[in-house]
């Protein structure tokens, strides 16, 4: 049998290195793109939160529309506009479900502002059903069917909410929302030119993820908030022993 000439075979050997090679080489540029590109798409996805901050707009829609006072918990938040909240949250998410009566006022039940209070603020809170007076609108409450009385004439906004940051740290979120006053928005439309309205106020809602949705758990001032921050962070910094501060201070001897 002819002997084979090793040098032959390293040769052949050779010849298939190279393209082989070279497609493992085109294979990884390919792998490398395609983790560029997908890091890239989830950057723009994290980076790019435009539909879950329009979600937590209309969430906040009749809570922001009244302009609450800040408040560390729901349970010493105003009841009045608890039950304004409430009302107009049910009116917004129910608009077609109610019936009028014979004076062509939309009629309510209680019981639809208690579950809606309880999606807003947690079921811990209760609401104080009574009659509602706020600027020019009356809103009759009738003790005996537990019912309210709407006007069709419905009711004009303060401020409408504009999600501007969304920070989340396990089921809490803590919102920066702005204040958009109202009549803004129906100006940029009669200018007819591209408008981003600017807040008046920017507020900081704390929020929790429960099984249906979302609980407020406070609203607060951005100033105040950045105050209690920059306070807890202080309280939790580590105090410098005297012994120390005695090290530091005093020159060592010579």
């Amino acid at each position: 049998m002819e002997k084979q000439n090793p040098l032959n075979k390293h040769k052949r050997a050779s010849k298939y290195a190279l393209p082989l090679g070279g497609v493992f080489l085109i294979l990884a540029v390919i792998g490398l793109i395609s983790v560029a590109g997908f890091c890239v798409r989830l950057t723009n996805q994290i980076m790019d939160n435009t539909q879950e901050k329009s979600k937590f707009e209309d969430y906040l829609l009749p809570v922001v529309m009244f302009d609450p006072v800040e408040f560390d918990s729901p349970a010493y938040a105003d009841p009045l506009f608890l039950l304004q909240s409430s009302l107009w949250g049910t009116l917004l998410d129910n608009t077609n479900k109610y019936t009028f009566d014979e004076s062509a006022m939309l009629v309510v039940p209680a019981s639809d502002l208690d579950v809606y209070a309880a999606k807003l603020y947690g079921p811990d809170v209760k609401l104080q059903h009574q009659t509602i007076e706020d600027f020019d609108m009356t809103y009759p409450y009738d003790p005996e069917t537990k019912t309210y009385a709407v006007p069709v004439m419905g009711q004009t906004s303060q401020y409408t909410p504009q999600v501007t940051k969304i920070e989340k740290k396990g089921d809490l979120y803590t919102l920066t929302v702005g204040y958009i006053p109202p009549g803004t928005l129906w100006e940029a439309a009669m200018g007819g030119s591209k408008y981003e309205p600017e807040p008046d106020k920017y507020m900081i809602y704390q929020m929790k993820k429960v099984k249906d949705g979302y609980s407020i758990l406070s609203i607060k001032g951005k100033d105040t908030w950045e105050a209690e921050q920059q306070s807890r962070a202080e309280a939790n910094r580590p105090a410098i022993a005297t012994s120390d501060l005695a090290r530091v201070s005093l020159p060592s001897k010579v």
